[in-house]
């Protein structure tokens, strides 16, 4: 039994590369951002929130908490390649006439590069 614990938690922790702890800001890589590894934990702790873009509030009919259901917007809130068209970046960048995201709290110019990197390398779900 002490074993099965032991090896539980070696695998749990091998596995932290994509999980954050809340609060831990996300530390984006300047190119070939992995939306397992940077992308969904900066969701997840920005986005994802109760009564917010999860799978069951999907607040303004968005669902960030996977990459499946951030795929089902990608026709406007996420354009890959085009982060001037992309809405998800007007409203981390608080620009007039867009809702800022996420609702009190300033995101850092490193996490909304990131955001931007991810999305001009195609916003896909595997490293570039």
């Amino acid at each position: 039994m002490k074993y099965l614990l032991f090896l539980t938690t070696v695998v749990f922790l091998g596995c932290s590369d994509s999980i954050t702890n809340p609060g831990e800001e996300i530390i984006f890589p300047l190119s070939k951002i992995s939306f397992n590894r940077q992308v969904q934990p900066f969701f997840y702790q920005n986005c994802t929130l109760s009564g917010c873009h999860n799978e069951t509030d999907k607040k303004s009919n968005l669902d960030l908490s996977s990459y499946g259901a951030a795929r089902q917007r990608f026709y406007d809130v996420i354009i890959p390649k085009d982060t001037t068209l992309s809405r998800i970046i007007w409203s981390i960048e608080r620009r007039s006439g867009s809702p800022a995201m996420p609702p009190g709290k300033i995101l850092s110019s490193t996490q909304i590069k990131g955001i931007k990197t991810w999305i001009m390398e195609g916003a896909t779900d595997s490293i570039p």
